[in-house]
């Protein structure tokens, strides 16, 4: 799987969980009697850093390939830190689409 490849789905995963998360959160507050706007708002926020971890696959081996500079081997880590940014880019889109749909304003 190429770079760009793993990039969108990296991207795309991270997105998924935010807005997954927040869309079901909003669901389980519905049924509870709570405001599930206001909750969906508070989950996306919550769930930006799951999102990421998920999407680079919830271990410490995405970033052990940063060790590998030491090495002088660029080529792990360069393409790591594309996963990583890809991650954090689709957990932030998520919130933001999140905070678009639902409009709490605080």
């Amino acid at each position: 799987m190429g770079v760009i490849d793993q990039f969108f789905i990296t991207l795309f995963v991270a997105y998924g969980i935010v807005a997954g998360g927040s869309i079901a959160g909003g669901f389980g507050a519905l049924f509870t009697e709570r405001p599930a706007f206001l909750a969906m708002s508070i989950l996306a926020d919550q769930l930006k850093i799951w999102g990421l971890v998920g999407a680079l696959g919830g271990s410490f081996d995405s970033y052990m390939q940063i060790e590998k500079i030491f090495v002088g081997n660029f080529s792990p880590v360069a393409r790591q830190l594309i996963m990583i940014f890809a991650a954090f880019l689709g957990a932030t889109a998520g919130s933001i689409s999140i905070q678009w749909l639902v409009q709490v304003r605080s």
